[in-house]
């Protein structure tokens, strides 16, 4: 899927990062997109319950409201000396996915999520799969030059992925690393249980095979894909700090509790504490 517009949903709790206005610029120009940005204060709104404890309500409501209403202003300004038409809606409806979702069905939509602490994270980041769009979550990390791009697919479909996420990741990453002028790398992974290290020679040559046939079905260059041994979360974050990868595009599949429970979930673990920018690929 080709995206048509940006989205980017704003916490309005946070002030949001000049690298992350670069980033979105950057994405804009150089993809033709138009930008919609959605400043949700439904988190500030349900915190109102309490406030019949204070005693100047109003000021406090209003006190909130103007300094989004400022950040508003800063992004028209921004956007504007930038030559990018952008459209900035603040909302304080706890129906917020189902507004995004509405958004996104209007057009196809790439989403931007800007990190921030796991405790202060806004309830969207319990929601990303109910996202009808890719994800991009952007982290604290500038972007170099060239961008480097990693995609984490997995051939074996040992963790419950489809093979159309897999494809969908890929062309992702070719189309953005055309558009960006990108580095980029596939990559695989095969974890060993201990009870298998007897038989680590057969599983290694096992993943190698799926590896290759997957290459040569989507016609990927042998040198760009690359097999990586251990835990996903963990050989995925050893080679992007290895590597200084900028982003990481990988699958992200709704799982129930029990599956979750029995077969963990690399995109999961990986979100706890992100080794860079991640590129959420659903479909």
């Amino acid at each position: 899927m080709i995206t048509e517009q940006l989205i980017w949903f704003i916490d309005s709790r946070f002030y949001f990062k000049n690298l992350s206005l670069d980033k979105i610029v950057h994405l804009a120009n150089i993809h033709n997109k138009r930008v919609k940005i959605i400043i949700d204060a439904s988190v500030q709104s349900a915190g109102r319950g309490y406030w019949h404890l204070l005693e100047d309500k109003e000021a406090l409501s209003k006190e909130l409201m103007a300094t989004i209403a400022k950040k508003e202003v800063q992004l028209h300004e921004y956007f504007a000396m930038n030559a990018i038409k952008v459209e900035v809606v603040v909302s304080q409806s706890t129906a917020y996915l189902t507004k995004l979702n509405s958004d996104i069905n209007n057009a196809p939509s790439l989403v931007v999520i800007e990190d921030n602490i796991v405790a202060k994270r806004h309830p969207i980041f319990q929601q990303l799969t109910e996202i009808n769009a890719p994800v991009l979550l952007l982290s604290n990390s500038p972007w170099k030059h060239p961008i480097n791009i990693l995609a984490a697919v997995d051939p074996l479909h040992e963790y419950a992925s489809s093979g159309r996420i897999d494809d969908n990741i890929v062309s992702f990453t070719q189309h953005w690393a055309s558009k960006l002028l990108a580095k980029w790398t596939i990559a695989h992974c095969c974890y060993i249980d201990s009870i298998l290290t007897k038989y680590k020679n057969n599983v290694l040559a096992m993943h190698r095979d799926s590896l290759k046939v997957f290459e040569k079905k989507l016609r990927l260059p042998h040198e760009q894909c690359v097999l990586l041994e251990g835990k996903p979360e963990d050989a995925l974050a050893s080679y992007i700090h290895k590597h200084h990868i900028d982003i990481l595009i990988t699958g992200l599949v709704a799982r129930s509790k029990l599956e979750q429970l029995l077969i963990g979930s690399t995109t999961t673990a990986l979100l706890t504490e992100p080794p860079c920018d991640m590129l959420l690929i659903k479909h």
